[in-house]
């Protein structure tokens, strides 16, 4: 008999389980750093893994062997990990696109997902089942509009004011703050090294959000240019899976969307002059939560 089902979500920047009792509700969350293996070792993932589920076995007062079904993102990782913690199921994997759905309560998997997050991508789902995805291409190929790349145009903007290439902004002062250090050139010392350090830059997206509350021109252009970046890749997929009559939902999933209208606006802005039937919606589920619920779905057919 299921008593418990687990869900794992692992991304750029946090790795996140949560553990629903058999009538749907949250019983224990557990949280650890990244583990995209894109970026860091399958050693270092499935220690994020591991810390995760711990940490929500902890919350929930429960062991491995109370979880009957299970889901996640990442599976050769989460297969890995659940075979050394004795966990007694297989988990069952779900595409980022469709955790994105889930958290933003919508059953048909019919429409647009957009990513931002430490990283970015898009996909979309056509009424046949159709599937078309484009970005995920990590730091140094893509991630555009990601907390990755804004905090990276903030990092550079502020070396290039700093330098008096550009006029000032409030976002060199931020980079000394942030980093630690007396000038802005110091964050060459704290970002070269021998791998990119993809949350520590991601991290810095939210001084420029900060900066661009403040009514910073650069960081305010920064984020807007952002958005319209997320919207051109939005509406890029949904043109080979839709026509301009259908009306379908965009899905907007990850952090980045919580800098508000100064993301939000341009990339409706790109969007509905080509789609005017589509409708954006926020994801506010937490993504382990949408794993778990997947999960539960598949293991009782809902």
């Amino acid at each position: 008999m299921i008593k418990y089902i687990l869900g794992i979500d692992g991304g750029g920047t946090k790795t996140e389980a949560v553990i629903l009792d058999i009538e749907g509700k949250v019983a224990g969350t557990g949280t650890a750093g990244g583990s995209n293996t894109n970026f860091i070792s399958r050693r270092e993932a499935a220690e994020a893994f591991k810390q995760a589920i711990s940490g929500a076995f902890e919350a929930a007062s429960v062991t491995a062997k109370d979880i009957g079904c299970a889901g996640c993102t990442f599976w050769t990782v989460a297969n890995e990990v659940f075979d050394e913690l004795r966990i007694p199921v297989q988990p069952k994997s779900f595409s980022e696109h469709a955790v994105a759905f889930e958290r933003a309560g919508i059953e048909e998997l019919r429409g647009i997902a957009i990513i931002a997050g430490t990283g970015s991508s898009c996909g979309g789902f056509s009424d046949g089942g159709q599937r078309f995805t484009v970005g995920g291409w990590g730091p140094l190929l893509g991630d555009e509009g990601s907390a990755y790349d804004i905090g990276l145009r903030g990092i550079k903007r502020a070396l290039w004011s700093a330098e008096g290439r550009l006029p000032d902004t409030l976002l060199v002062d931020a980079v000394r703050s942030y980093f630690g250090i007396e000038h802005a050139k110091g964050a060459i010392g704290k970002l070269c090294d021998t791998k990119i350090n993809q949350s520590l830059v991601a991290g810095f997206a939210m001084e420029v959000s900060k900066a661009a509350g403040m009514g910073d021109e650069a960081a305010i252009q920064i984020i807007e240019e952002a958005g319209e970046m997320l919207g051109e890749m939005a509406a890029f997929v949904a043109r080979q899976i839709f026509t301009e009559n259908d009306g379908f939902p965009v899905v907007l999933a990850g952090g980045v969307f919580n800098m508000g209208r100064l993301v939000l606006d341009p990339i409706r802005a790109v969007i509905l002059p080509q789609f005017p039937k589509a409708k954006a919606l926020i994801a506010k589920m937490k993504p382990g939560e949408a794993v778990a619920r997947l999960a539960y779905k598949k293991c009782f057919g809902g």
